[in-house]
């Protein structure tokens, strides 16, 4: 792997509730190699949007890291204030968020939008902007984009709101990109095409990609290395091929199996038994036992630590614990 440009280490978010610490996210770390495309998948309710909020400096009250550090490019952003902050976002720091009609102001023009970070960051004069702004709806496959420029977020179709974010993303030329869930509104066709859009784009630009999802078939033909979540951590961590050929936790089997092409043919699709758990529940042991067929006495009683089965893979799951 190249060396990191994003390395968090034992992030943990959380809030204080009636004299209780409630812990959203316990103890991530992972790292982001320069190019590299790490795909963070789970269920609703994991931490994974939860994760980039952190990284963007984002998070809402009564939210907060309550340890740990995010190290980008040689600077630890937790340690920064504010204004310090806004210096690395939409600059060398951009995401693409869920849902373009709430992420884009309905009141102000496209092109307003994407230019923003461009004003704000880059030493250019209007006609420079425009132009630049023009050039990036393009990029991102709008026709017409002298035209769309001036139209507002309800003029354009899901899929063109959705590379309208992406070129607000790319504004910039950030070093690295955060993808959350950015095809989950848009039908099976135009996710194909922004899916292909952020990989064409990736690669000219050798950019760092964070792509999170709650479909592991998604990140099959998109990702060189995968993060499960569940629960607020990490439980398993590998390639994409490894992940592919022999996924060790059970979380992560269940997810292949909920993939819709894995039942092909089989019946019904897959469903993983019950729900995500709490944060506010406090579970003792593993937090995935409730659900899981293969659970164990000390799966109740202990939380499993994330262990390296090899050097670039990790489980949290006593089945592996050899």
């Amino acid at each position: 792997m190249n060396e990191a440009l994003l390395k968090v280490e034992h992030l943990t978010v959380g809030y204080a509730n009636e004299n209780e610490n409630v812990r959203i996210l316990e103890n991530v770390s992972f790292s982001v190699g320069q190019g590299e495309i790490v795909g963070i998948v789970g269920e609703s309710g994991c931490g994974k949007s939860l994760t980039s909020l952190s990284v963007m400096g984002l998070l809402a009250e009564p939210l907060q890291i309550q340890t740990g550090s995010i190290n980008f490019n040689g600077t630890d952003l937790t340690r920064l204030g504010k204004k310090e902050l806004n210096r690395y976002r939409g600059k060398e720091i951009a995401m693409i968020f869920q849902e373009p009609m709430t992420s884009l102001n309905p009141v102000f023009t496209i092109g307003n939008q994407i230019s923003e970070a461009m004003t704000t960051h880059l030493n250019m004069n209007k006609k420079e902007v425009l132009e630049r702004t023009v050039y990036l709806l393009k990029q991102v496959g709008i026709p017409s984009a002298e035209h769309r420029v001036h139209e507002y977020p309800h003029q354009l179709s899901g899929g063109m709101r959705q590379r309208a974010m992406i070129a607000m993303a790319l504004a910039c030329d950030p070093l690295l990109l955060i993808a959350d869930e950015p095809t989950t509104a848009l039908d099976v066709t135009i996710q194909a095409q922004i899916l292909d859009l952020l990989l064409d784009i990736q690669r000219e630009k050798n950019m760092s990609l964070i792509f999170i999802t709650h479909d592991l078939g998604v990140l099959f033909k998109m990702a060189d290395r995968v993060m499960v979540m569940y629960g607020g951590r990490i439980i398993e961590s590998a390639p994409m091929k490894k992940l592919y050929d022999n996924p060790l936790h059970p979380y992560t089997q269940g997810l292949w199996k909920a993939v819709p092409s894995s039942t092909k043919g089989k019946g019904r699709l897959y469903n993983i038994p019950g729900t995500v758990p709490d944060p506010k529940d406090n579970t003792k042991g593993c937090r995935f036992a409730s659900r899981c067929e293969f659970v164990e006495k000390r799966c109740l009683e202990s939380e499993p630590p994330l262990l390296k089965k090899a050097e670039d893979w990790q489980v949290a799951c006593f089945l592996h614990d050899e």
